[in-house]
């Protein structure tokens, strides 16, 4: 993913990989042309709904582990400070565990590559 990239750019990227007009691709997943373009330009925000953001990637055919469905909730959690991606937002919000996991790794005080062990970890163990 390009560290420079914004939501909107993704998100119009994709759309035009895939071969969707604006307005076709509207119809598709709900929205009004008019903010679909708003979104792209960052005119307005990205959705905060996991719901919202299936719908998207649905529509683009991205897989739910793919790293571009990853890098579009990523990027839609960057624009919003302070906010986690909606997809991990929408697991953390129904797994007890989480917020042991979490204050665990704050504890130990995990960076970037720390988190990046871990992952590995439980992709190897679970």
């Amino acid at each position: 993913m390009n560290t420079r990239a914004t939501f909107g750019h993704y998100l119009r990227k994709l759309r035009l990989e895939a071969g969707f007009g604006l307005r076709a691709f509207a119809e598709m997943v709900g929205m009004k042309p008019s903010n679909l373009s708003r979104l792209e330009t960052g005119r307005m925000a990205p959705p905060t709904s996991a719901d919202r953001m299936a719908t998207i990637a649905q529509a683009l055919g991205l897989e739910e582990n793919s790293p571009q469905f990853k890098d579009l909730n990523d990027l839609a959690a960057k624009a919003r400070p302070g906010t986690v991606a909606p997809d991990v937002a929408d697991y953390a919000a129904h797994q007890p565990g989480v917020p042991l996991l979490l204050r665990t790794a704050k504890g130990k005080q995990l960076d970037e590559e720390g988190f990046r062990r871990l992952a590995e970890y439980i992709e190897e163990h679970f």
